[in-house]
């Protein structure tokens, strides 16, 4: 069926979704899906939630869009003090800029390392998704075939093994007995930046806390207190 919708495939028919309740979905036919994909991962608030909606509908009947570069809301104060608080004290003194999804976020991050040093090379790690926008997909590894066609675009960007505990792709002595966030460390300091990339050329290390694509991996305290030190 023809459809005016670039839809993501074009091998398998789509059924129209048109109302959703908590972590269910329907389509137009009735039947009900449990929604296990949580619009990407993201959406944990749920579906048809009335305060959401009530508060959606409050703000636009007073205001629903001034441009960034003209005006400030009130809103957007007070949510982004919120979010400092919620970051901790790493953060106090901090600013908020607000943008309209992850990929668009990591561009934004990119542009302003990039802008503050002077670099344009990044390190990423392995097994890493970020986004499908340019920059974002320069940054991903977990998906290879998401960047063919795209080389001559893309940015430079180096990555590196992510330190999995349970399954350590570290040598025993890149990790000096304290487990795979030492190894990865020591594979930035020790191996990366005394061979092909020196750390005056690096304007920026893109790290998930939790990594996400193909089971969920998170590092330890010590690697990330390691990784604010080489920054």
């Amino acid at each position: 069926m023809n459809s005016p919708v670039l839809r993501r495939s074009f091998r398998k028919n789509f059924p129209a979704a048109i109302r959703g309740e908590g972590v269910y979905v329907w389509d137009a036919a009735g039947n009900k899906y449990l929604d296990l994909s949580g619009s990407a991962a993201v959406n944990f608030i749920g579906h048809g939630v009335p305060e959401i909606s009530a508060a959606m509908a409050k703000q636009a009947a007073k205001l629903e869009f001034v441009h960034t570069s003209q005006f400030t809301t009130p809103v957007a104060e007070e949510y982004a003090e919120e979010l400092l608080t919620f970051a901790g004290e790493h953060f106090r003194g901090g600013a908020v800029y607000f943008t309209s999804g992850g990929s668009e976020s990591i561009e934004t991050a990119l542009k302003l390392a990039m802008h503050v040093t002077g670099r344009e090379k990044f390190i990423a790690f392995f097994n890493s998704f970020h986004g499908r926008t340019l920059g974002s997909l320069s940054l991903t590894s977990s998906k290879v075939a998401q960047r063919l066609g795209f080389k001559r675009q893309v940015l430079d960007v180096v990555h590196v093994p992510y330190p999995n505990e349970y399954r350590n792709p570290f040598s025993a002595d890149d990790c000096e007995g304290e487990g795979a966030g030492r190894g990865a460390l020591n594979w930035i300091e020790k191996r990366l930046f005394k061979t092909t990339t020196p750390p005056q050329e690096v304007a920026g290390i893109v790290v998930e806390v939790v990594q996400g694509e193909g089971g969920y991996v998170p590092a330890t305290k010590l690697f990330f207190d390691g990784l604010r030190r080489i920054c």
